[in-house]
């Protein structure tokens, strides 16, 4: 094989749905892996992530971050947001998901109250203490 097989190969792959291809020829093999459509293959785990909250006035609380990676408002695509704006969320309740490389984190309320504003998109990177969400308390 030569570099311009491979370097076609490599585009195959990252333009498809496919994860891993391994090509044997005249001896020679290669493997090359698409790291960048595993978010179908992740799965929620069950464990809790309590998020911390910062009152940012006498009625207001931040939901934050513990977590690097992306942020999913919804369990997959194909559904609704868990949460949105003006919608009254419990203590404990599931309100978003952060993918961690491979593992998808439930994000779960440490307070009662109502959203006043999702401070995120959908698929968007967020770092460690980053705002998620506004609650009115």
């Amino acid at each position: 094989m030569d570099i311009e097989q491979v370097a076609r190969i490599v585009k195959l792959v990252e333009s498809s749905q496919l994860y891993k291809v391994t090509i044997e020829a005249s001896g020679q093999s290669i493997t090359v892996v698409n790291n960048v459509n595993q978010q179908g293959t992740i799965h929620p785990l069950k464990t809790k992530s309590i998020q911390k909250t910062e009152n940012i006035g006498s009625a207001l609380s931040q939901v934050r971050a513990t977590h690097v990676g992306r942020v999913y408002l919804s369990e997959d695509g194909a559904t609704d947001h868990l949460v949105s704006k003006g919608d009254r969320i419990k203590k404990g309740q599931t309100i978003c998901f952060i993918e961690e490389l491979t593992r998808l984190l439930p994000v779960v309320s440490d307070k009662e109250g109502v959203v006043s504003d999702i401070l995120v998109e959908d698929g968007q990177s967020v770092e460690y203490g980053q705002s998620i969400l506004a609650l009115e308390i």
